[in-house]
């Protein structure tokens, strides 16, 4: 389900940078996040922004659980009970929790520069 495929150098060994494309059932995630998380707890967790389907993060190097989330507005609701009360908006998240919560998405991040694809689906 992951494909990667390394296609250049970095003077910072201990970093590299991932460039990628995240799609749900075939289609461009419109927006969302998406996080590195070394499963050593050795390294930092790096986050990227995802737009239109794509992101680019500079991630430590090494194994990563992949965790990808992509909240949506599904309507709005008092922030107090009052009659004044300002309206927030009530968001749920977009993808299973095998993609975020429960993550099975996984990379090996190498120094230099790289490219990851994320095809997801929203059925079970």
């Amino acid at each position: 389900m992951l494909s990667l495929a390394v296609a250049g150098c970095s003077s910072d060994s201990s970093q590299g940078t991932v460039h990628g494309t995240v799609t749900l059932d075939g289609t461009p995630l419109a927006s969302g996040l998406i996080r590195f998380v070394p499963t050593d707890g050795q390294s930092a967790t790096s986050d990227a922004t995802i737009a239109h389907g794509e992101f680019t993060a500079t991630v430590p190097v090494g194994e990563k659980r992949v965790s990808i989330s992509a909240p949506k507005v599904v309507g709005k609701r008092k922030a107090y009970a009052t009659p004044d009360s300002p309206t927030v908006d009530v968001v749920e998240e977009l993808l299973p929790e095998r993609y975020n919560l429960r993550s099975e998405l996984s990379i090996t991040v190498e120094a230099g520069t790289q490219d990851a694809e994320f095809p997801l689906t929203s059925g079970n």
